[in-house]
């Protein structure tokens, strides 16, 4: 019986075949371990490429591996870019164990006249002994470039087709210079057809990632695609708000890159992925999509009134003064009373005075400004006031709805269109969970759901507080609060100086409606800067 080491097996023979025979048997064994663990590398490389969706650092992962499983000093590899008669080869991404070069992509015709282009084109596998001794009659020829500019030798090449489950090529695999260590000294050979075999294995499971990571990386453009057009519906409907889900978003980003770069406090343990990243980004862009489903007039309502209603009111204060005049005039004259020119002067300049005191009260009224204690008694001379319809009728000549917007105390909201704003955040959820999100993305509805919540339970829509919000949600209500508060394009307020504005945010926190860890992180990083630099 011989003994293969690290099989854990036993070949037996039925009699001693002979020395010649011995050796075959056990060279055959280790061929059988070879092989073996080759597999094993192999599946473990493919579980690795399986798990990697990032394009870049597949690609480094699909070299890196390659170059292992093949004692290869360097490799690049080239993808197959654009469509029919316009594909173009791009070199992709390069490693060299012995030269530092600074590479860059570039892409390159598709043509059969280069290694990696004929390769590419036909799907042949090419090993080449010595680049600088290729056949004559080959088709191909080596571009000595690379080497010329680094000194480096390029000798032994190996060259791969990476193809699709469907046989498209989708590039080239290439790896240089195999090294073998004899006599202590480390020299560059041959790759072998055991070498090739391995690379096509690899080149195959390396070939449905890169088309994997290709579809990710196009239905991620999609989306995005899709998440602009969404918020340039929003700011469709909106303009005043033009740029503030771009803002929030990048403040909410930026803030959640801080927490990852503090190892300690409240948050040290957090630490966000790329993925949550962009979960992150995409709810903070779409954090008010719901605003398409509030009224026109309510969701751009500057002033308690708007321009046409203003315009109705003080349209009618004039005729109204008018009115008064003739009537007086009328009376007069029914009277038996003389004319005076000076007297009925005098009666239409009270009249006139009477109607500017009235406009001025109605126009500061409907400011949203806090509205004073003085004008808001003023208002009540409105009440019993009156004008001839064109009908006839006498009517009231502020409506009582006008009057009421009138009588808001702060802003320009009543409190039934403060709710229809507020509902945003409702219709905001309602749409973004029909849409199927990919695991990764799951998160968006409810981080968008819960921006307007308070740690106090006193937000909305829900009154969640405390545990109840995401961490998520509530470093976006500081980016959203922030902005809001610098926003110089609001016509309805002045932008607020950045210092009042942090004081602000801090006073929230302080009475326990912001979360104050995150918001000493977002000061402390100085995320404010990414729109707001200091004056």
């Amino acid at each position: 019986m011989i003994g293969l080491p690290g099989e854990g097996e036993l070949i037996t023979c039925p009699q001693w075949p002979g020395e010649d025979a011995a050796l075959a048997l056990v060279q055959a064994g280790w061929e059988r371990l070879k092989d073996k663990q080759n597999m094993e590398r192999l599946h473990h490389v493919g579980r690795a490429l399986a798990s990697e969706q990032h394009l870049d650092r597949l690609l480094d992962l699909i070299l890196t591996s390659a170059r292992e499983l093949v004692s290869a000093e360097a490799g690049s590899i080239y993808l197959v870019v654009g469509e029919d008669d316009s594909r173009e080869l791009l070199f992709a991404h390069t490693q060299n164990a012995r030269v530092t070069w600074p590479a860059e992509r570039f892409r390159m015709p598709l043509t059969s006249k280069a290694i990696a282009g004929y390769v590419a084109s036909t799907g042949s596998v090419l090993n080449v002994e010595d680049v600088y001794e290729l056949p004559a009659d080959a088709p191909y020829e080596f571009n000595k470039a690379f080497d010329q500019q680094t000194g480096y030798r390029t000798q032994s090449m190996l060259v791969v087709p990476m193809q699709d489950t469907e046989g498209t090529v989708l590039g080239a695999l290439a790896l240089l210079n195999r090294i073998e260590e004899a006599y202590g000294e480390l020299r560059v050979v041959p790759f072998l057809a055991e070498h090739a075999r391995l690379a096509q294995s690899l080149a195959g499971q390396a070939g449905v990632a890169v088309k994997n990571a290709n579809l990710r990386a196009e239905i991620e453009l999609l989306f995005e695609g899709f998440v602009n057009a969404s918020v340039t519906a929003i700011e469709a409907r909106d303009p005043v708000t033009s740029g503030h889900s771009g803002r929030v978003a990048d403040l909410t980003v930026g803030l959640a890159e801080a927490v990852n770069r503090t190892p300690d406090g409240r948050y040290g343990g957090l630490t966000f992925t790329d993925r949550q990243l962009r979960e992150l980004r995409y709810a903070s862009l779409l954090h008010d999509f719901g605003k398409v489903g509030v009224r026109e007039q309510v969701l751009v309502k500057a002033k308690k009134l708007d321009p046409a209603q203003l315009e109705v009111i003080l349209q009618r204060l004039r005729q109204r003064e008018l009115e008064e005049a003739l009537d007086l005039l009328a009376r007069a004259w029914k009277g038996g009373d003389p004319f005076d020119p000076a007297r009925w002067e005098q009666v239409i300049r009270d009249r006139r005075d009477q109607t500017e005191r009235l406009i001025h009260l109605v126009r500061q009224s409907n400011e949203p400004t806090v509205l004073a204690q003085e004008v808001a008694d003023g208002l009540g001379l409105l009440d019993g006031l009156s004008f001839t319809h064109w009908s006839g009728a006498r009517k009231q000549l502020v409506d009582p709805d006008d009057l009421a917007s009138l009588r808001i105390r702060r802003g320009s909201l009543s409190e039934a269109e403060r709710l229809e704003i507020e509902s945003h955040v409702t219709h905001t959820y309602r749409f973004l969970e029909r849409i199927p999100w990919t695991r990764d993305l799951s998160g968006i509805p409810e981080i968008a759901y819960a921006h307007h919540e308070r740690l106090t339970g006193r937000g909305y829509p829900r009154r969640l507080g405390g545990e109840e919000i995401p961490v998520q949600s509530r470093a976006m209500a500081i980016s959203d609060v922030f902005d809001a508060l610098t926003a110089r394009d609001r016509p309805y307020k002045g932008a607020v100086p950045l210092e009042r504005s942090l004081d602000i945010l801090q006073d929230e926190a302080r009475e326990g409606a912001l979360d104050q860890d995150l918001l000493g992180l977002f000061i402390e990083a100085r995320v404010f800067e990414r729109t707001v630099r200091p004056s």
